[in-house]
């Protein structure tokens, strides 16, 4: 019999909320110094797939909630032939709910975000290219940065971590308003899809000068983008709108866990325009707002806020076709309305020598939504740092203020360059 899998707390959002205009899949890509071999990954794959359990996967509708149970069908390589983050259909991919993708010197890994976040998709990633130059004959030392393929998973890797560092409070999250946020209007490409600009930098130039700001990067990334937003949308406009940039924090940096699943919240950095705002004022702003809302006192209190619902007893006991209806209300009202882009910054990727003589950098795409057709993904290997913004709109407004600024302001060069979809079209 296949083991089955309770899904986390916030997976369970993302089954409800997923539609056509909002696919909750998410990729994460390498981009290799030699083209792929599609025989090579398949190979790799094959054997990383089983270090895995909670992505080997396919769900399972109950009365209540959804699960996951073992997936012993084989999962294939796929290359890459329309736009990132296109929505998984399991029944066209073998029941899995992730695909590895390959396109000349790119490996990709999209994810249906129920599985995990962006740390367990890095995760699997690192072992599928590291088993990838392995059976290329390459003699590789990770010194602990990779999960090995032969290892036998740990219990602790497929922890609910949310579950285990809740605490019970009798606080009523479900009365606590969302105030609205400025919410960024465009014309929707036809056919729908999506559209990534990337641009390059320096990452540890970045970070020096970021930190001449008194900011960290994401804290200088966040109100340049603030900052791009007022300057394109707002400046000749009505500033009684606040623009909130809404940013995943990684719990396990506060709460220990080794977990692969979802263990993630969500911090709003929210900022009140006014027609003699400045850059300056932003960051300060923001700055003040990250530092607050990532102590730990606040992100248990997120924490809190995710688990109670799901342990009601009225939740558990509502069957799952009126559970999804009340979910996604909440997910329009409560999360979309409340932010006007998300941005994700999932770090520096930490690979061994030996692996980095291989990679050129990576890539994270983070998929649009309808009220937010425009995110923004971030993440660095060796010292390159790429920023990729995905869109679901015609208009690049915004995007190209955000490099046009960040190249006059640091005085870095950054190269751009596109997928294309939809340029044409």
């Amino acid at each position: 019999m296949n083991k089955w899998y309770k899904i986390d707390n916030a997976g369970k959002v993302f089954h409800a909320v997923t539609e056509t205009s909002n696919s909750s899949v998410f990729r994460v890509s390498v981009l290799m110094k030699n083209i792929v071999d599609e025989k090579i990954l398949q190979d790799a794959l094959d054997t990383v797939i089983k270090r895995f359990p909670t992505l080997a996967v396919k769900v399972r509708q109950g009365l209540f909630w959804d699960f996951m149970e073992g997936n012993e069908e084989r999962l294939k390589v796929q290359k890459e032939t329309t736009y990132p983050c296109h929505p998984i259909n399991p029944r066209e991919n073998n029941g899995y709910l992730l695909k590895v993708l390959y396109y000349n010197q790119r490996i990709s890994v999209e994810i249906f975000h129920s599985l995990t976040d962006g740390t367990g998709a890095v995760e699997f990633l690192k072992t599928l290219v590291y088993q990838y130059l392995t059976l290329q004959g390459e003699d590789l030392a990770v010194d602990g940065d990779v999960l090995l393929p032969d290892e036998v998973p740990s219990k602790y890797e497929i922890d609910d971590s949310f579950i285990r560092y809740y605490q019970k409070t009798k606080h009523d999250y479900l009365r606590d308003k969302v105030p609205r946020s400025f919410q960024i209007k465009g014309t929707p490409f036809e056919p729908s899809g999506i559209n990534v600009i990337h641009g390059i930098i320096n990452a540890s130039t970045l970070n020096n000068f970021a930190k001449s700001m008194g900011a960290s990067i994401t804290e200088f990334l966040t109100a340049v983008l603030i900052h791009s937003i007022y300057s394109e949308t707002m400046k000749y406009g009505i500033y009684n709108e606040n623009i909130t940039i809404a940013l995943p924090a990684n719990l396990r940096r506060k709460f220990p866990s080794v977990t692969l699943r979802n263990f993630f919240s969500v911090v709003n950095i929210k900022v009140d325009i006014t027609e003699e705002i400045t850059l300056k004022d932003i960051m300060k702003t923001v700055s003040e707002q990250l530092k607050r809302k990532t102590d730990i006192e606040h992100l248990q209190d997120g924490i809190n806020r995710h688990v109670q619902l799901q342990k009601s007893l009225k939740t558990r006991i509502v069957p799952l076709f009126l559970k999804h209806p009340a979910m996604r209300y909440g997910f329009k009202h409560f999360g979309e309305m409340g932010k006007t882009l998300t941005l994700s910054n999932i770090g520096n990727v930490k690979l061994s020598d030996s692996m980095k003589n291989y990679v050129e950098r990576m890539e994270f795409i983070l998929y649009p939504t309808k009220n937010s057709p425009i995110n923004c993904g971030v993440c660095s290997v060796n010292d390159q740092m790429t920023i990729t913004f995905a869109r679901s709109i015609v208009e690049t407004d915004i995007i190209k203020s955000f490099f046009s600024q960040l190249a006059s302001l640091t005085g870095l060069d950054v190269k751009v360059y596109s997928n294309g979809w939809g340029e044409t079209r």
